[in-house]
């Protein structure tokens, strides 16, 4: 293997790891509460959308510190490393507060407006109110990890990772069935755990990056305004297209929420699925993400080109064969979670889909990461919006509510949205229109 092949690797596998451990720790509360209720993974899951848009909008900045500081680090600019971590730290700071007091008292209204029904909405409005309203924490150990992964330094946030999810682990079992005496709460004590662990794993991973970045409290003081609109010159128009993404999804849940509760379960369990399908696709987009960065900010675009190739073949035949693997083990995999076989049935149907979407899903993931981090962030973004509005969100309702395929139709709208843009993206990268978008 290759020198640089290793490099990939080296960066890669520990965000794998870190990623595989952030789904198990953002899914354990699902997994944990299917052998609690199936109408408390209804509860949590039909409100997941709404509170995955914490995570969009606070990964603009993430993705705007990674790439910038990726490309100062190639050019061996340490004074404007130091001024990104601290304009990136204060930004999602003062983002996470603001999002938290959103959420906590506007609860409400947004769970009315998705169509959540009442017996749901009443079991989780604690969990979406604690989870949701100190979103804070979350804010701050993804900061470091961004700042971390710009150095190519991605194995403390993987240890980080492992404590946090141990430690939900453990609150979940003391609250959800009882263990060494403590209260059964359900799904209100899920949210207690997970935002007890979140806290700690906050105060840990700053001072993992504090320590590796030779950071202090007072280098805050190097925030500077030019950085703040650099971070958001790369930020915002991906904020753009996430959050177009998080908007569809939430239109989308809006109509499984008008399928009954049955289905809304179902489409939780499938996206926990999907989530750990598509783990590597994304920690290979993020490892040539990086490289990528550094490569372009030492001038070396050539290199960055082929790199981005080799990383999307590589990330569609996992996603191939993981998918295939997982439709034949379809049922075994749904009754790990449910002995409600109304809600295997309704979910073993996507199965077939599963394959449709996750492997046209790796262009997006490989190919947008290395636009962005080469600098090409407005023809992802008008064109992700475009499609998503007008593919994925109309076609959902057509096929999933007009014609009755229920959550068939929807994973079949969401597959065609996935191959249009992803096509679009590889002919964008191999046009090579992105070799003058460097940031510096």
């Amino acid at each position: 293997m290759s020198e640089k092949n290793k490099s990939l690797f080296s960066i890669t596998i520990p965000i794998f790891l870190e990623l595989l451990l952030v789904t198990v720790v953002g899914n354990v509360d699902t997994i944990m509460l299917g052998r609690y209720s199936d109408q408390a993974v209804g509860a949590v899951g039909g409100m997941s959308q709404i509170l995955l848009i914490q995570n969009t909008v606070l990964s603009f900045i993430c993705l705007g510190t990674t790439i910038l500081m990726a490309q100062f680090i190639g050019a061996k600019n340490e004074k404007s490393t130091k001024e990104v971590i601290s304009v990136s730290i204060i930004m999602n700071l003062c983002v996470g507060l603001v999002l938290g007091l959103i959420y906590f008292f506007a609860w409400d209204w947004i769970l009315l407006k998705i169509k959540l029904p009442s017996a749901l909405r009443d079991m989780g409005m604690n969990y979406f109110k604690l989870v949701g309203g100190l979103c804070v924490f979350q804010a701050i150990s993804l900061t470091n990890g961004a700042i971390l992964k710009s150095y190519g330094n991605t194995k403390p946030m993987l240890f980080v990772n492992v404590g946090v999810n141990l430690l939900n682990i453990l609150g979940n079992g003391m609250f959800i069935f009882g263990w060494f005496g403590a209260p059964i709460l359900g799904v209100t004590g899920v949210g207690l755990s997970t935002v007890f662990s979140r806290f700690l794993g906050a105060i840990v991973s700053f001072i993992v990056m504090a320590q590796f970045c030779k950071f202090k409290l007072k280098d805050l003081k190097q925030f500077t305004i030019e950085k703040v609109k650099q971070i958001l010159s790369i930020g915002i128009p991906t904020a753009g297209e996430h959050l177009t993404w998080s908007l569809t999804q939430v239109i989308i849940l809006a109509m499984v929420n008008t399928m009954g509760t049955t289905e809304i379960t179902a489409r939780t369990y499938l996206a926990l699925v999907s989530s750990f399908i598509m783990i590597f696709s994304i920690a290979l987009g993020h490892g040539t993400a990086i490289q990528v960065g550094q490569l372009v900010g030492a001038g070396n675009k050539e290199k960055a080109y082929s790199q981005c190739l080799r990383s999307l073949k590589l990330s569609f035949t996992a996603a191939t064969l993981v998918s295939i693997v997982v439709y034949f083990l379809r049922y075994q995999i749904m009754e790990l979670f449910t002995t409600d076989m109304i809600v295997v049935e309704a979910a073993v149907k996507v199965f077939p889909w599963l394959i449709f979407i996750e492997t046209g899903r790796t262009f997006n993931i490989v190919v947008i990461n290395a636009l962005h981090a080469a600098g090409d962030i407005k023809f992802p973004m008008f064109l992700g919006c475009f499609v998503m509005l007008g593919v994925a969100a109309p076609l959902s309702w057509l096929l999933g509510i007009n014609l009755g395929w229920a959550l068939v139709g929807v994973w079949i709208a969401n597959g065609m949205d996935e191959w249009i843009r992803g096509f679009a993206m590889l002919w964008r990268w191999r046009s090579k229109r992105w070799l003058n978008k460097s940031f510096i």
